[in-house]
């Protein structure tokens, strides 16, 4: 498709979105610098209304933005697959953005405004990815808010935020639900651990369908288990990968945290740990009908969750050997309970590790470390082991949006039919 555009008698230039193009992000080492949004001049035509804008009047300025946003009223405004525009417009003092391009949220970028009358135009530009998916606020003045003029909203467990979706994004089609398939049903108990310190808390239990017939069950154990039941749609993707033979069909336990940061992070982590492998492990094996081999058995989690569910992998094998991290926070303690783990000298072929990482991920890693470094260093450790592993990194940050795009990635590395 040509692109178009014209001047009005306010020299106003019409935007025109360009062709949707593919670009896949090439693999990063640790070694790898973080892809920063740029705030350079683009060339785009959203810059050059805003150019013209300021060539104009100031009385005359409020006419020609109101003409503008009746022709674009919505944003992001995406230009030559990689050029994004965001604007705001009203009367305020200061506008900020805040999300995954300002460092993982560590930062914020301050708007650059065109003064109209008794209202300011905002406006930021940026280049990035083809294949990216990022989240942003805006905080107008003091008021932290999603973007009024963007529709696309996305679950973060902070709140509600505003989404970027560049052309060559593409949503994961096992998250939809399909009606003309078997679904699986949900269960529901209350775990109490003998240690006093474990909170008690209701569990959800993914139950396949056609369950009466089966046996020998896998099952997955998920950390931040209710959140991820909803913000990544589970059971959905489930249904769907076990109606197209991607995957066994399998048990998906949903346990949610008591003392987040004790529990995976701190000074609870092994109490909570026991726990889960010799009192939750075994209720679900009594209960249900699965196989009680570690090799079918596997933990997942996100940030926090996934330090927990690796921690719980290198420590605990005979219980779990398959293990999943997205985004996961990396410590010396993880670090140390891997190196131990590779001094024993029991490498299973069986274990089955994944971790995923978004290159716009959270600033404050291990150490020095981004998230991503610290998970692409880890990546580098396992690798030179030669431990049978997966390791993917995305054009995105450290959100329920971006993790709930692997979900079947995670069900097929260690569940799949091809294994």
């Amino acid at each position: 498709m040509k692109n178009n555009f014209s001047i009005s008698q306010r020299f106003l230039f019409l935007l025109i979105l360009v062709c949707f193009a593919v670009c896949n992000a090439a693999s990063q080492t640790a070694d790898s610098p973080r892809i920063p949004g740029t705030r350079d001049h683009h060339g785009s035509r959203f810059e050059i209304f805003v150019s013209r804008l300021k060539s104009l009047p100031e009385p005359a300025r409020d006419t020609a933005v109101a003409r503008f946003i009746a022709e674009f009223p919505a944003t992001p405004l995406i230009e030559h697959d990689s050029v994004v525009s965001l604007y705001w417009y009203g009367k305020a003092a200061l506008v900020l953005i805040d999300g995954d391009l300002q460092l993982g949220w560590t930062g914020s970028d301050q708007m650059q405004a065109v003064p109209c009358g008794s209202k300011r135009f905002f406006y930021q530009t940026y280049t990035i990815p083809t294949d990216s998916r990022l989240d942003y606020q805006f905080k107008v003045d003091t008021t932290v808010t999603t973007d009024p003029r963007n529709p696309a909203i996305t679950p973060s467990g902070y709140g509600p935020h505003s989404e970027i979706t560049m052309p060559g994004f593409r949503p994961d089609p096992a998250r939809k639900f399909r009606p003309g398939i078997p679904h699986g049903t949900i269960d529901s108990m209350v775990v109490t651990s003998r240690n006093a310190t474990i909170s008690p808390r209701k569990i959800k239990i993914y139950v396949p369908p056609g369950y009466a017939s089966l046996s020998g069950l896998p099952v997955l154990f998920v950390l931040d288990g209710l959140e991820a039941m909803d913000y990544n749609a589970c059971p959905i993707v489930m249904d769907n990968l076990i109606a197209d033979g991607k995957i066994q069909p399998a048990l998906m336990v949903f346990i949610p945290p008591g003392d987040r940061f004790a529990e995976y992070l701190g000074a609870n982590d092994l109490q909570f740990m026991n726990a889960v492998c010799d009192e939750f492990v075994p209720l679900i094996d009594r209960k249900y009908k699965t196989d009680p081999v570690p090799a079918k058995r596997g933990i997942t989690g996100i940030s926090a969750g996934g330090h927990f569910a690796l921690l719980t992998l290198f420590s605990r094998t005979d219980v779990f050997q398959c293990g999943a991290g997205q985004s996961p926070t990396m410590s010396n303690h993880l670090f140390k309970a891997y190196h131990s783990y590779i001094k024993m000298g029991k490498q299973k072929p069986s274990l089955r590790i994944y971790i995923d990482v978004g290159r716009y991920d959270l600033g404050a890693g291990s150490g020095n470390m981004t998230f991503f470094q610290a998970c692409s260093a880890f990546h580098l450790e396992m690798q030179k082991d030669g431990l049978n592993h997966a390791f993917q990194a995305f054009n995105d940050g450290h959100e329920w949006a971006n993790w709930r795009e692997r979900t079947d990635d995670i069900l097929v590395c260690f569940f799949g039919t091809n294994k």
